[in-house]
């Protein structure tokens, strides 16, 4: 059992957890309702696309921090099985980076723009800052996982809600009247003041940045090759998984709202996914102790324990989209018509999915299962691809193409619950020879 202290500290994760989420979600419907309402239907649409575009930029990352958080944990955890000073010349070298990454590519989206003649010219320079904005997490999640292997997850949690606060109620603000330049600077200052802030956390509180050389940093990320592949085929599939509709749909489909319809059901799933990584990321801390104490009766209460709290997020928002669905839609995009029922259906399915996937994934990741899970999501970032190809030949609708990736999807969410499966499996025979070993 859980100390008290311990229990409360888990508690307030989840607590805070569930608000940013909830903030996240919040935050991302109001944007479009004020959008749609400031440029328009069809002009959201290229707003969206370079949100989209932006987020390519994050998968420079190539699930390093994921790797990192993996060996870190195991660190903070077992000090004597790594050197942490390394470890955190690693984070340095990729923190640094990161920003450079940031930096690079704001400036050739900004070439791009203007040289490209893309978007309206009157909106140009917000293009440029929503775009600089989103991809400022790319530096922030190597900040964020590398502290939350080191229990300050309640303290990184903080910073981001009161970061995602103050954006909802700019947001807000937006659909007030509150002028479109002003709320994208603020969105780039919001970002640059919590990363400062993590920084600062990450230097003075944790330490682990102190003494930092950048050059060592890189040779240990080198030494670490054959991980860190695996974890970047993991994050790019996973990726490309979710975000290529934005690239293939507006080259299959000429109207607008095809984009328009995947967007609302790209927002809605991912959700999901943010909810089910809320409860993910609150038991990966206990289901991490448990698998390195190969203690597997504790892990898989842990496992089962997140299953349970997931299932809460998905019968509320499955419920909504499916009795509600079409007055929300309606008062969102202000044309009932856009969503029909058969994709509000395919986006209960696929809240379902996400649940499966994340949470089998999650755990698998955590502990380092980073080569398996690639060849899966791998495989199914194939079978997207050939679903597509087939959508475009036969002419689908767009309903068509969203129940298709409904169903490949499928396909990645219940191999990882069966490798989850094995690795239990593996666990207790593990633990087992341990227990007749002592």
């Amino acid at each position: 059992m859980l100390k008290s202290a311990a229990a409360r500290k888990s508690a307030t994760f989840f607590l805070l957890k569930a608000t940013n989420t909830a903030l996240a979600t919040l935050w991302s419907f109001l944007l479009t309702y004020s959008l749609v309402r400031q440029v328009g239907l069809h002009d959201y649409a290229f707003f969206a696309t370079v949100i989209a575009f932006a987020s390519l930029v994050l998968q420079a990352d190539l699930g390093i921090s994921l790797r990192l958080f993996g060996r870190m944990r195991q660190n903070f955890l077992h000090p004597e099985s790594s050197s942490r000073q390394e470890l955190g010349s690693a984070v340095a070298a990729a923190l640094w980076s990161y920003s450079a990454a940031a930096i690079l590519a704001t400036l050739a989206f900004g070439v791009a723009l203007w040289t490209a003649d893309l978007g309206l010219a009157a909106y140009r320079p917000i293009y440029l800052l929503l775009f600089a904005g989103s991809v400022l997490p790319l530096p922030w999640m190597i900040l964020r996982l590398a502290a939350n292997a080191f229990d300050a997850y309640v303290l990184t949690e903080g910073i981001d809600f009161l970061r995602r606060l103050v954006l909802v109620l700019l947001t807000a603000a937006l659909a007030f009247g509150l002028p479109l330049t002003v709320y994208a600077i603020c969105f780039v200052l919001l970002w640059l003041s919590g990363l400062v802030a993590l920084f600062l956390v990450a230097r003075r509180r944790l330490g682990f940045l102190s003494g930092a050389r950048i050059g060592q940093g890189f040779r240990v990320l080198r030494a670490d090759l054959r991980g860190i592949t695996a974890s970047a085929v993991l994050s790019l599939s996973e990726f490309l998984i979710y975000i290529y509709p934005y690239y293939v749909i507006p080259l299959i489909y000429r109207d607008a709202l095809a984009l328009v319809v995947f967007d609302m059901f790209y927002k809605v799933t991912r959700f999901g996914v943010t909810a089910f990584l809320t409860v993910a990321e609150t038991m990966m801390p206990h289901q991490t102790q448990a698998y390195h104490a190969h203690d597997v009766a504790r892990l898989m209460r842990w496992i089962r324990l997140s299953f349970g709290l997931s299932a809460l997020p998905f019968t509320v928002g499955a419920g909504i989209i499916y009795v509600l669905g079409d007055r929300f839609f309606g008062t969102l995009l202000g044309h009932p018509e856009v969503v029909s029922e058969s994709t509000r259906i395919a986006i209960c399915v696929m809240l379902f999915l996400m649940l499966v996937q994340t949470a089998s994934g999650a755990v698998l990741a955590a502990i380092g299962w980073l080569a398996p899970l690639a060849r899966r999501a791998a495989l199914s970032f194939l079978g997207m691809l050939i679903m597509t190809a087939v959508a475009a030949w036969q002419n689908w609708s767009i309903d068509g193409f969203i129940i298709g990736y409904v169903a490949v999807y499928g396909f990645e969410a219940f191999a990882y619950f069966t490798l989850m499966l094995h690795m239990v499996l593996q666990a207790r025979r593990k633990a087992r020879i341990i227990a007749a070993a002592s």
